[in-house]
C-alpha cells in the first residue's frame, strides 16, 4: 500500500506557493468517529451515467442536454466495479421514480410508487442494491416531497385538489412562509398542512425501503418543507431502521440557518457554506482567510462529521469550468481539501476525471468514460481515496493551522502520528515557516525522498508555485 501511495503521488505533483509565520489555532479541533463520517459518496445522475439497456431508449435524444440520454439502472450495475475502485462506500442516485416529459433528472415526479421505465424496473433497482451491498457499498436514493412534476396527474384529479398550496412565486427568500409554500421553479408545491399529504409520504418512504433495501435518502429541497414534517418523516423511518442515513439539502450559505434543521432528525446536510468558501478560495484571486473563516464557523456552529462536502454537483457549474487560469491546479487543491476534511466527500460523477461543464444543463453531460483510461486525475483521486482511509485521517483530530492569505494548512493527529497538508494558492514560490502540534521530530513528504526537519515545533518548507504538500510522520 505504501508503494501505491508513492506511485500515485509521483504521477501528480501539485504546484503551490508558500506562507509565512503560520501557527496552530488549537481551538479549531474536531475528532472523527468511525462510521458514515469516513464514508465516500459517489453521486450519479442515472440518465447521464451509462446506457446498458437500449430497450428503454424511447424519447432519447443525446444531441439535446435537456432530453433523456438513455442511462439506466442496469448501466449503474454494470459499472459497480469501477465505482468501487474509487474507494466509494455509498452511491447516491438521482430520483428513480416515474417522471413526466423530459424529466431525465428525476425531480419532476408523476408516480411516487413506480420506477421510471426509462431507467428500468423495480427489479433492476433491487438488483443494484443487492450488488452494491455485496461490494460493501450503501445505496442512497434521492427523495422529493416538496413538489410534483409539471404534468402530474394529481393536478387534474378532484381527489387531490387540497394537496397543493396556492400557485405563487417566491419573491422574498427571507420569508420562511413563502419559501415553504411558494412554487419553486413553477413546480406544483404540496401542502403539508394537509394530513393526507403527510401520511402519503410517511407511507411511501417506508415502502421504498422495504421493497429495495436501500440505506439512506438524500432529501431534496429541505428548506421548502416545514420542519415539523421532517421530524415526523425521520422518526417514522428510524423506528424500524435505526441506522438509516438522511442527507438533507438545505441550500444556504448560512451555518446558523442550516443548524435550525438539526433537531429534525436529519443525519447530515450538504455543506453549502464550505462549498462557497472552497470556490472562493481555490481560484486565481482567492485568499485562504475565506476558507479558514468558513472552517472555524463550521466547526463552531455545525461540527457535524456526517455533513457532506463537495466541489461539484448537478445544480452548480463544475469546479474546473469556473476557472480561466490554473483550472487543473485549483481543481486538485479543492479535491485534496474535500477528501481530507473531516466530513463526507460527495463526488459527482466525472469529478474524479475532472469533467467540465458550466451552468445547467452543461454540468449534466454524459459521463466521459474514455477519460477514465490512463487518467492522471483519476490516479490522483485514487491516491486521495487511499490517503483518506489512513488511520491518522480516518480517526485523528483535525487542527486548522494559522497561515497568511497565500496558503491553507491543517494537521491530523492520532497518538504520535500526524499528517500535515499545506496548499499554496498563488503562482509563486515562497518559503513557509509552519508551527505544528505535537512532539514531532521529522516529516516525510509524499512523492519526495527528502525528509523535512522540525526544530522547536517549526517546519520550514519551500513548495513550488501552486503545489500541495502532504507530509506524514510515517515513511512511505
Amino acid at each position: 500500500m505504501k508503494k501505491r501511495f508513492l506511485i500515485f503521488f509521483i504521477l501528480i505533483i501539485f504546484v503551490l506557493t508558500s506562507c509565512t509565520n503560520a501557527y496552530p489555532n488549537e481551538t479549531n479541533v474536531v475528532e472523527n468517529n468511525n462510521g458514515l463520517s469516513n464514508d465516500l459518496i459517489y453521486f450519479i445522475m442515472t440518465d447521464r451515467f451509462y446506457d446498458a439497456d437500449q430497450s428503454n431508449n424511447y424519447d432519447v435524444d443525446k444531441s439535446d442536454l435537456k432530453k433523456r440520454h438513455g442511462g439506466d439502472l442496469k448501466g449503474v450495475i454494470e459499472k459497480l466495479d469501477y465505482i468501487q475502485s474509487l474507494g466509494t462506500t455509498a452511491i447516491w442516485l438521482t430520483p428513480v421514480m416515474e417522471n413526466g416529459k423530459d424529466g431525465y433528472h428525476g425531480y419532476w415526479i408523476n408516480d411516487f410508487y413506480e420506477v421510471d421505465p426509462h431507467l428500468g424496473t423495480i427489479d433492476d433497482l433491487k438488483l443494484l442494491v443487492d450488488e452494491a451491498h455485496k461490494r460493501n457499498m450503501k445505496v442512497i436514493l434521492d427523495y422529493v416531497v416538496n413538489h410534483v412534476g409539471y404534468d402530474s396527474p394529481w393536478l387534474n384529479d378532484e381527489n387531490y385538489k387540497d394537496w397543493f398550496n396556492e400557485n405563487q412565486e417566491i419573491f422574498n427568500w427571507n420569508d420562511q412562509t413563502q419559501v415553504e409554500k411558494g412554487w419553486l421553479m413553477g413546480l406544483p408545491d404540496l401542502n403539508f398542512d394537509n394530513p393526507e399529504v403527510v401520511d402519503f409520504f410517511l407511507e411511501n418512504s417506508l415502502w421504498w425501503i422495504k421493497e429495495t433495501g436501500i440505506d439512506g435518502y438524500r432529501l431534496d429541497t429541505v428548506k421548502h418543507v416545514p420542519k415539523e414534517f421532517w421530524s415526523k418523516f425521520t422518526s417514522n423511518i428510524l423506528k424500524n431502521y435505526p441506522d438509516f442515513y438522511f442527507l438533507g439539502e438545505v441550500w444556504s450559505e448560512n451555518t446558523h440557518y442550516i443548524k435550525q434543521y438539526e433537531d429534525t432528525g436529519i443525519t447530515g446536510f450538504t455543506n453549502y457554506p464550505l462549498y462557497k468558501a472552497i470556490t472562493t478560495t481555490f481560484n486565481e484571486y482567492g485568499k485562504s482567510s475565506k476558507l479558514k473563516n468558513a472552517i472555524i464557523a463550521d466547526l463552531d456552529s455545525l461540527n457535524n462529521s456526517k455533513n457532506a462536502i463537495f466541489i461539484d454537483n448537478h445544480d452548480n457549474p463544475r469546479f474546473i469550468s469556473k476557472h480561466r487560469h490554473f483550472a487543473d491546479e485549483y481543481y486538485k487543491e479543492a479535491l485534496t481539501f474535500i477528501m481530507t476534511y473531516p466530513q463526507i466527500p460527495v463526488i459527482y460523477y466525472g469529478t474524479e476525471i475532472g469533467m467540465e461543464g458550466k451552468e445547467d444543463p452543461l454540468n449534466r453531460s454524459d459521463m466521459e468514460w474514455e477519460k477514465t483510461e490512463n487518467s492522471s486525475k483519476l490516479e490522483y483521486f485514487k491516491f486521495l481515496s487511499e490517503l483518506r482511509k489512513s488511520t491518522v485521517i480516518a480517526n485523528g483530530e483535525f487542527l486548522l493551522l494559522e497561515t497568511d492569505d497565500d496558503c491553507i494548512a491543517y494537521q491530523y493527529m492520532e497518538g504520535e502520528e500526524s499528517v500535515i497538508i499545506v496548499m499554496n494558492l498563488k503562482n509563486i514560490e515562497k518559503n513557509i515557516e509552519l508551527k505544528v502540534n505535537g512532539n514531532l521530530k521529522k516529516l516525510y513528504p509524499y512523492g519526495d525522498n527528502d525528509k523535512v526537519k522540525i526544530s522547536n515545533g517549526i517546519v520550514n518548507i519551500k513548495p513550488l508555485p501552486l503545489e500541495t504538500k502532504i507530509l506524514s510522520t510515517s515513511e512511505y
